[in-house]
């Protein structure tokens, strides 16, 4: 493989990625897992009910590039058409990063920027297109009328630039579930970037990723954010500073475990207390966390107070995490 059709295929597998984390956000309420580089899509998301949305993906690594994208369209149009025998699919999607994936000039301006149009809201000629290759290419086990376009800006070497809009729609999912913490989107991205990697390169393709496994990251970052001083009125605040710099690999394991935040939390509820009330009453119930470490009393306690608040402190962020993606369980 010579070097520019490696570097043309990483870029595609890159934005293959990207664009299944945006589908899946656009569709975590009612999603139940996604799948990249599935058995007869590129991006396979399944719901509640079975459904699924199946989509092609094809992007350009130049934007003005326009000599395939018709060849493009087409072999995506044909896979679509195969998968839509199977009788599950609720949208069948083509995504591209072209501002003219039906080589024409007139159609442009619908397509500049982050954009989803349904079929019956393509202009006229980019129907039209796509009538005349299912029609000549025999496709008709595809349904138009559940089909859409969409179009994600996706440029250049400067990965700034080229994840720009990832990192706007994240922004825009954390506005819209009102999540109060500073989250480092950058930081989400990457984590999300990598576990859909590691998801297309698994052979098995059974394996996918869970609605609660993507979404677990995010509400580890926001716990992470939280800034646990309340304790600091009980203890030395150099001491204080010691243990959390010490112990810090500890804190973050417990305030990371989805066991150990659901069980803080669902005791919470029952207590119905403060939180400083709680965790002045209730520490020595999670002593258990810290019995591996070899230290006196008082440090162990600083410890499990810390990641109480942690967690605590941070108890409405996760939940409006929970409720924007359905996953409310406590």
């Amino acid at each position: 493989m010579s070097k520019s059709n490696a570097s043309a295929s990483a870029f595609g597998w890159d934005f293959q990625v990207n664009s299944a984390i945006l589908l899946m956000l656009e569709n975590i309420k009612d999603a139940k897992k996604v799948r990249v580089e599935g058995v007869d899509e590129d991006i396979e998301i399944t719901f509640e009910d079975k459904t699924k949305i199946y989509a092609q993906v094809k992007a350009v690594e130049k934007p003005e590039d326009t000599s395939n994208v018709i060849g493009k369209l087409t072999k995506a149009l044909e896979t679509l058409s195969a998968a839509s025998k199977k009788g599950d699919g609720r949208l069948f999607t083509y995504v591209t990063n072209s501002y003219n994936p039906f080589n024409n000039k007139e159609t442009i301006p619908y397509f500049i920027g982050r954009t989803h149009l349904y079929f019956n809201e393509l202009p006229i000629f980019a129907r039209n297109k796509i009538k005349d290759i299912i029609k000549k290419k025999n496709y008709s086990d595809l349904d138009v009328n559940k089909m859409d376009i969409r179009v994600i800006p996706f440029y250049g070497d400067d990965l700034k630039n080229r994840y720009k809009e990832i990192k706007s729609y994240i922004n825009e999912f954390l506005e819209e579930i009102e999540i109060k913490a500073e989250v480092n989107n950058t930081k989400i991205m990457n984590i999300w970037q990598n576990d859909f990697f590691h998801n297309a390169t698994q052979s098995n393709t059974s394996i996918s990723i869970s609605k609660e496994k993507m979404i677990w990251p995010l509400i580890v970052i926001v716990v992470e954010s939280t800034v646990a001083k309340d304790y600091e009125n009980d203890f030395d605040e150099e001491d204080i500073e010691e243990i959390e710099q010490k112990y810090k690999d500890i804190i973050n394991h417990n305030t990371m475990r989805y066991e150990m935040v659901s069980r803080v939390l669902t005791d919470y509820i029952e207590k119905k207390d403060k939180i400083k009330v709680f965790v002045k009453e209730q520490w020595e119930n999670y002593l258990d966390i810290v019995k591996e470490i070899e230290s006196d009393e008082e440090i162990k306690e600083s410890i499990v107070k810390i990641i109480l608040y942690k967690i605590l402190k941070r108890r409405k962020d996760i939940k409006r995490i929970k409720k924007g993606a359905n996953l409310l369980d406590n």
